[in-house]
């Protein structure tokens, strides 16, 4: 323990490959990394990165101590590994939302709106880990900072398809910037994320997500 944190062994990328626990004699017991990584998930999204302990994540993930050494070496690689989770699957769920068939504009709108259910659900009061090691860790954190970025840069390429889509169907008038919309779709999209730890309705985050399309009119 140092400074408030734990280190598990010396900072290495983590490998997310699959690790046994040696419990005693007899057969090793195999675990799954990926199911670690979700349940680190959580940890961190409820204490933080500085905030989280080797404690909190032993409970968290039911795993040993020497178990979370053998597959991540150190809270920080366990950290990136479950940083970089959570944004795949970020990227993932709003790719799809903007990809299904039919008008650009409904497309934005169940992508903005899936965020804004999110928001108001019980887990929306936990927060973003983007979010949140934004605010804690950027930009600081080189490794944190880009792989961030890259996160919104990406967010954004797909929601400024969405509005060319929408623009070549007539759906969006075409003398709009469509990487402007794009940002202002990830402010909202962002916005959603931190109103969500206050607890607010389903009804007013859907109120932010119409005013918001407003700009596409």
């Amino acid at each position: 323990m140092t400074n408030g944190q734990f280190h598990f062994g010396a900072m290495q990328t983590p490998k997310l490959i699959p690790s046994v626990d040696h419990p005693g004699p007899g057969r090793p017991r195999e675990f799954d990394i990926d199911e670690a990584v979700r349940d680190a998930i959580e940890v961190f999204r409820q204490h933080g990165y500085h905030g989280t302990s080797v404690q909190d994540l032993t409970e968290g993930t039911g795993l040993a101590r020497g178990s979370l050494y053998k597959a991540f070496h150190d809270k920080r690689s366990l950290f990136l590994a479950a940083l970089d989770h959570y944004t795949a699957a970020s990227l993932q769920r709003v790719g799809d939302s903007l990809a299904q068939p039919g008008p650009a504009r409904a497309a934005i709108r169940n992508a903005l709106m899936g965020y804004a259910r999110r928001a108001a659900a019980a887990k929306g009061q936990q927060g973003c880990l983007v979010t949140a090691a934004a605010m804690e860790m950027m930009p600081e954190d080189v490794e944190v900072s880009a792989l961030i970025t890259r996160m919104f840069r990406r967010i954004q390429d797909l929601f400024a398809a969405a509005v060319i889509r929408g623009q070549a169907s007539g759906e969006i008038p075409r003398h709009y910037d469509e990487r402007a919309i794009a940002r202002v779709l990830l402010c909202t999209v962002q916005g959603l994320r931190v109103l969500g730890k206050t607890g607010p309705s389903e009804s007013e985050t859907a109120e932010v997500v119409d005013l918001t399309l407003r700009i596409l009119d």
